[in-house]
């Protein structure tokens, strides 16, 4: 009798007062079924399984004593080799590979690796890590991304960064981020075996880059490098690895659209899902964890760590350098020399000598042609072999609007000297304000032209009635004999103006 139906029968008699007749209707079993239970005091013991029969004799049995002599003389031997060396002969067994793997399984002992659990004390140790999170397209280039993931051990709060790479530059970056983030240094830093911190080796007898040594020396941290395909000696960060790609990456497809999807899901992620989460090890909010880790940690060094990517670049004939598959622009005066490049997440400077020369957003994209319009402009008067003078100067004071005109002006068959000439007459005639406002329409409807820019003016001061202005002097100086004025007469000045004695006095 199962222990349900008991249940149910003595529910039955006792709460709802049924006979055994009704009980056994209801039920769909017999009277002498009720009556049995009903004399139950206790509950059924689960019914005994049945004797299971003997099993019968298999196709492998024959062969067991010489498995067993194989396996103890060769433990390593796989499945198949046994089935081939116990198939030799006319009376070799006959059967499939599969009876010998499910004989295997039974005689050899589980193999497997014994864990032991880590404690860590607060501030002791940080375990980093990268992970891989598919690829984006930025403009026509596909770039992978990853995720730079930092844990501390004992609180587990966690710090993550995208990147469009795993070079050592952007681990450095990240790592410093992070650093920044928790507001101080643990004692230990873990990692397995990355390329921006082995060179070589792995565990105890692995080779530190110089530069990574640079970072732990500058933050006062232990380097500790786990062997070679051992991930649960970091299982910390791995878990978090996971964890990111889950729950962060997860049915986001149509969110993460553009790289700057990604650098916005970092930190909102961060803060407001992975350290304030009940964590299932410790079973309190890392955030909170961390305010008891908080003061364990060492205290960041007065002077930050400069993370920024360095390396020195040639100049080419076009006054270009290259950088992360891009080329970008210089000034033309440094073509064929040496320069610094430093370059951040965001900037690509440019130093010459120790003086920043030049400065570019950085592009993300490959084989792009990255050019500052100073730099294009200065090109082009160099290849025209035409000094700006004074002309071009003064007309490049007046603001970027003026100097992007000058760079349009210079790339159309026109002579540029003669437009500026007249493009500053018209600032001394009709002031800066005016003649700025022509231009950036000029440059809207893509005309450049100084006859236009002037059009513009006459046409913009028509609108507001304003008097055009009249030369001081004529074009021509032969002109000047030509013209007669009249003797200034002053009375003319009261009749414009009236007289005092003309206004009748107001009552």
């Amino acid at each position: 009798m199962k222990v349900s139906l008991w249940a149910e029968i003595r529910r039955l008699h006792e709460i709802e007062g049924l006979k055994r007749r009704a009980i056994a209707r209801r039920l769909h079993c017999c009277t002498k079924t009720v009556s049995r239970a009903l004399q139950m005091k206790s509950p059924p013991l689960p019914t005994s399984p049945s004797t299971t029969p003997a099993p019968s004799a298999g196709i492998l049995d024959p062969y067991h004593r010489q498995i067993d002599g194989l396996i103890a003389k060769y433990p390593e031997l796989s499945a198949m080799r046994v089935c081939e060396e116990i198939s030799r002969g006319p009376a070799g067994y006959r059967g499939s590979v599969y009876a010998v793997r499910r004989y295997l399984r039974q005689m050899r002992p589980v193999r497997g690796r014994v864990y032991q659990e880590v404690f860590y004390e607060p501030g002791e140790a940080m375990q980093v890590d990268w992970g891989d999170c598919g690829t984006l397209e930025i403009g026509r280039t596909k770039r992978r991304v990853s995720v730079f993931v930092a844990v501390l051990c004992y609180s587990r709060l966690c710090y993550i960064e995208f990147t469009l790479s795993q070079r050592k530059a952007e681990f450095y970056r990240a790592l410093v981020n992070a650093l920044n983030f928790f507001g101080g240094s643990p004692k230990k830093i873990i990692f397995d075996n990355l390329r921006a911190a082995v060179i070589n080796g792995s565990g105890r007898h692995a080779c530190l880059h110089p530069e990574f040594l640079a970072i732990c020396g500058h933050f006062c941290m232990e380097a500790i490098a786990c062997e070679s395909r051992d991930p649960e000696s970091k299982g910390l960060v791995e878990g978090n690895v996971r964890y990111v790609k889950r729950s962060a990456l997860a049915g986001r497809s149509e969110e993460l659209i553009t790289w700057e999807d990604y650098r916005r899901l970092a930190p909102t992620w961060r803060d407001e899902v992975a350290n304030v989460r009940l964590h299932a090890a410790t079973h309190e909010r890392p955030i909170d964890r961390f305010q008891k880790e908080r003061d364990q940690l060492r205290p960041l060094p007065a002077n930050p760590f400069d993370a920024d990517e360095i390396l020195s670049a040639d100049v080419s004939s076009h006054a270009r350098v290259r950088f992360d598959g891009n080329r970008y622009s210089v000034p033309p005066a440094l073509v064929r020399k040496t320069v610094t490049l430093r370059a951040n997440a965001t900037q690509l400077r440019i130093i010459d000598q120790g003086q920043e020369v030049a400065t570019h957003h950085r592009c993300y994209e490959k084989g792009q042609l990255v050019i500052h319009p100073d730099h294009r402009l200065a090109a082009l008067k160099m290849r025209r072999r035409c000094q700006a003078g004074r002309r071009g100067t003064e007309f490049d004071a007046l603001g970027p609007v003026a100097r992007q005109f000058h760079l349009k002006l210079l790339s159309v068959p026109v002579k540029a000297t003669v437009h500026l000439r007249r493009l500053l007459g018209l600032v001394r005639l009709y002031g800066r304000k005016e003649v700025l406002t022509a231009v950036s329409l000029a440059l809207e409807y893509q005309t450049y032209d100084a006859a236009y820019v002037e059009a513009l003016v006459l046409q913009q001061r028509r609108r507001r009635d304003l008097p055009s202005p009249t030369p001081l002097r004529p074009k021509r100086g032969e002109l000047i004999e030509d013209i007669h004025l009249d003797e200034p007469d002053p009375a003319c000045y009261d009749r414009l103006f009236g007289s005092s004695e003309d206004q009748e006095p107001q009552p």
